[in-house]
């Protein structure tokens, strides 16, 4: 019986002694848990400029205990990010919005940095915008007078800027209707306005002193734009291998057929024929004889393509090179007619859409402003930043009368810039 007892008495102590071992052990879990609770993810560190020329600033977080970060410029919705984080900014004030992320998704507070962008180049002179209407097109500079085509309209309008006051309006090609994708452009030559009506297929001339029409002329399929050399006025048809060749005393109209080209584009310069080319983006010396292309030169920007708008847009000759702007990778190419050597430039301030060359200097028209460049090294020398209020849609400029001019497509204004 003894045995028994004792046998008991130490099954009772062991079980005793599991139970506060078990009491233990869950005392120490919640320890733990407690532990861990009371050590959120901490907030977020910062480093990088607050006051910068940078285009693209480079920025760096840290918090304790932090797996991930999310952040934004300019929102209160965070996205994920990296610790290393940059971004591209348009001048001006800007707020960075920083939370780390820790374990079981706890979440710090958010840090909030302000950051100034200041303009890196010089400022050039931008004139208050002219009201035009909206589908305002690639305008032409002469004599005094800004000529401006009118896509949604069909019309050309003359505009004095002197008074910033539209003088007339010619009707000189087809309505089209707002947000179709079309762009009709104007190029002054010779004592005559040209104004290319891109979904009517016709090219009309008018006189640049009385305003009148004087001529009406079939030019195929989407004529996308002008330029002029040669003795004569050329068109290229929109994404199409057909350019059309106008003579400026005559008016008489001839169609070469360019192998292989999806037009984007076109400049005459240095005795060639100059087609910028889509699909894969290119540019071709074309014969301006018989339209056969004499070399190609592939568009290969060293940078990363930002957004998916189109690869190549407009195409302009001065100073002996070619321009050609590259919205998607924010760049333009610069091509020299006599050596061909092809370099890149990148174009800060929004994307590039038009281009002209003159008074020693390439302008862009970007969907933010106007930037000037150095016509031998693509270098920027100069910007202008239009307001909000003149911002977005397709850009077109022209270069004349010793300013550039430049043409906002949804906004229908007319901007004179200078410097």
């Amino acid at each position: 019986m003894c045995k028994e007892m004792r046998a008991t008495h130490r099954e009772k102590f062991l079980r005793n002694t599991c139970l506060g071992l078990g009491a233990i052990a869950l005392l120490l879990t919640g320890m733990t848990t407690a532990t861990a609770a009371a050590a959120p993810v901490g907030a977020p560190k910062v480093s990088g400029p607050r006051n910068t020329t940078l285009e693209q600033p480079q920025y760096r977080f840290r918090a304790a205990r932090a797996l991930s970060f999310r952040c934004a410029f300019d929102s209160k919705r965070l996205h994920v990010c990296r610790a290393r984080f940059s971004q591209r900014l348009l001048p001006g004030k800007h707020t960075l919005r920083v939370r780390a992320v820790g374990r079981r998704r706890a979440l710090s507070r958010i840090a909030v940095v302000p950051v100034v962008v200041k303009v890196a180049y010089p400022l050039l002179t931008a004139a208050a915008p002219i009201q035009v209407g909206a589908g305002a097109g690639v305008p032409a500079a002469a004599g005094g007078s800004v000529w401006v085509p009118r896509t949604e309209t069909g019309e050309l309008e003359r505009v004095d800027p002197t008074t910033r006051s539209v003088t007339s309006r010619t009707h000189v090609g087809a309505s089209s209707p707002a947000g179709g994708g079309f762009l009709d452009s104007a190029l002054a030559t010779d004592g005559s306005i040209w104004a290319a009506s891109d979904s009517g297929g016709t090219i009309a001339r008018v006189d640049a002193v009385s305003g009148a029409q004087t001529e009406t002329i079939q030019a195929g399929t989407r004529p996308g734009g002008l330029t002029a050399g040669g003795g004569a006025v050329w068109a290229f048809g929109f994404q199409g291998s057909d350019v059309t060749r106008i003579d400026s005393v005559t008016g008489a109209a001839q169609t070469l057929h360019v192998t292989g080209a999806g037009a984007a584009g076109i400049a005459y310069g240095d005795g060639a024929l100059w087609v910028l080319s889509l699909a894969p983006a290119r540019i071709l010396q074309v014969d301006p004889v018989s339209g056969a292309v004499r070399a190609t030169f592939p568009l290969k920007p060293p940078f990363p393509s930002t957004s998916s708008l189109i690869d190549a847009w407009w195409l302009a000759y001065g100073d002996g090179a070619v321009w050609a702007t590259l919205p998607n990778y924010g760049a333009v190419a610069r091509l020299d007619t006599g050596t061909h050597a092809l370099r890149y430039a990148r174009t800060p301030y929004g994307r590039p859409f038009g281009v002209a060359v003159g008074g020693g200097s390439a302008w862009v028209a970007t969907d933010h402003g106007v930037l000037r460049l150095d016509s031998s090294t693509g270098h920027p020398t100069g910007v202008a930043l239009l307001p909000s209020a003149s911002r977005s849609g397709f850009a077109s400029i022209a270069f004349g009368d010793g300013s550039a001019w430049f043409t906002n497509y949804d906004r229908g204004t007319l901007t004179a810039v200078s410097g």
